[in-house]
């Protein structure tokens, strides 16, 4: 290993405005229009943090939280694996883990539309 320089394999988003498009009301609930909070970075991982965040300090109202809590708990135990994926080097399941996030993401868009 070397002294200074460390590799890593890593994750990121691409096109930040495919993320809003994609899950639109999600990203609605985590970044509120009028509201100036946003995060340095936005991509997909970080709607997921956001959204937890919101929901843990109590910003997400209480039909909101209801509905969306398991979903949500679902999808940060997905990021959660990915990002342990990642620090194995294991790219395959770190792929794979991707594409079930992105589903995930999707029923909770379904489910955060009807409430």
């Amino acid at each position: 290993m070397s002294k200074l320089l460390q590799v890593r394999v890593s994750v990121s988003t691409l096109d930040v405005a495919a993320v809003e498009r994609a899950w639109p009301t999600l990203w609605d609930m985590a970044y509120p229009p009028g509201n100036d909070y946003a995060p340095a970075k936005q991509g997909v991982l970080e709607l997921v943090d956001t959204l937890h965040a919101r929901m843990a300090a109590g910003e997400l109202s209480p039909a909101i939280r209801k509905g969306l809590a398991p979903g949500l708990e679902a999808v940060s135990g997905l990021v959660r694996s990915l990002q342990d994926a990642l620090g194995t080097w294991n790219v395959h399941e770190a792929q794979a883990l991707t594409q079930k996030i992105e589903d995930a993401l999707d029923a909770l868009e379904d489910r955060a539309g009807t409430l």
